[in-house]
């Protein structure tokens, strides 16, 4: 009888730890389903966008006020500033820095291929393969992504409608008698949108260097910049400008009798190329500016408070610009043109007097 008891009692043990394994074991597959959330807890972050940074532009202050306000409400460790004035005074000013081993720029934008060139001779710049490039458009992108355009501009002719009745159609209408001591232009010894207009009209076929002497000999004016351009011909001091399409139809929205013409030869085509010191200290930041740049929200930005088309594709262009697909775009090697910019320049400063 005592055998009987201690058997059963012996089989009761057996069972309740063989039940005890199972439960066990169960409590151990529940663990996978969990771990997936606590790996996802303590995955490492990327790099964060924050620190100092200084953008080296020819931009308008509007815009590029306005860009560096949102940069730094999207990314508030950030502190995006800038130094702004004319493409060669901008391109002058790193230039005296990098002889100081001074460069204070992180990224540099200003408005021409050709000067990028330049300060990649220099190396002052780094390659940057933005997430951004299958959405715009890559005529105006550096081959080896040291610079992007941002803003495809192109230099044509304003007027002012109170003054012209015949809205001109050629480049070869500011060589008429009614243009003559009527018409302004930018300079190219300090904006490098006419610095790009110089090399590519003196480089098109049937324009040329003779295209320049008919200027001089119509008694053109000659003022620094594009806003130069717009206040003279709004102004109704002359009736016929050269200026970039952005500033001229941002002066038309904004309420001034002005229109812009894209010139049936062809118009110089820039796109306000931004790129990446090779100096910086703050890639991570610069590289996130570049893209931010590129997005649909500044792109947008440019066009509605400036005038400027932007650089995505399938987006609209402001009203009175043409698409790049829709004009004739002059758009030459950027090594070439920075071949002969500077003899080309100098060229010029004989020419006019300068």
């Amino acid at each position: 009888m005592n055998r009987k008891i201690t058997r059963l009692f012996s089989l009761f043990l057996t069972l309740a730890m063989a039940l005890s394994l199972t439960a066990c074991g169960g409590k151990k597959e529940e663990a996978p389903a969990e771990a997936p959330a606590d790996a996802a807890a303590e995955a490492p972050e990327g790099p964060s966008v924050s620190g100092d940074l200084m953008i080296y532009t020819s931009a308008e202050d509007a815009f590029i006020s306005e860009v560096c306000a949102k940069f730094n409400a999207k990314y508030p460790e950030a502190n995006a500033e800038y130094y702004r004035s004319g493409t060669e005074e901008v391109v002058s000013k790193i230039m005296a820095e990098k002889m100081t081993n001074s460069i204070q720029a992180d990224l540099i934008m200003v408005s021409d291929a050709a000067t990028f060139e330049n300060l990649k001779a220099n190396d002052l710049l780094q390659p940057y393969d933005s997430p951004e490039l299958g959405n715009i458009y890559t005529e105006f992108v550096d081959p080896e992504h040291y610079y992007y355009g941002t803003f495809p501009a192109a230099m044509g002719i304003v007027y002012n409608t109170d003054l012209v009745k015949e809205a001109p159609t050629s480049w070869f209408d500011l060589l008429k008698d009614e243009a003559k001591a009527n018409t302004v232009m930018p300079n190219p010894l300090y904006s490098g949108t006419a610095a790009n207009m110089l090399l590519e009209l003196t480089r098109a076929d049937g324009i040329g260097w003779e295209y320049y002497e008919g200027l001089l000999n119509n008694e053109v004016m000659i003022v620094n910049g594009n806003g130069g351009v717009i206040n003279s011909v709004a102004s109704g001091e002359n009736a016929y400008g050269i200026a970039c399409d952005s500033n001229a139809l941002a002066g038309a929205a904004s309420g001034s009798p002005l229109a812009f013409v894209y010139p049936e030869e062809g118009v110089p085509a820039t796109a306000d190329p931004i790129g990446i010191t090779s100096t910086t200290d703050n890639l991570t930041a610069a590289q996130a500016f570049v893209d931010f740049m590129l997005s649909e929200e500044i792109q947008t930005l440019g066009r509605e408070l400036i005038g400027k088309a932007p650089i995505r594709k399938g987006m609209e262009v402001p009203e009175g610009s043409l698409t790049v697909e829709e004009r004739v775009n002059l758009i030459s090697d950027a090594k070439v043109l920075f071949e002969i910019r500077e003899g080309e320049k100098e060229k010029f400063a004989q020419m006019f007097g300068f």
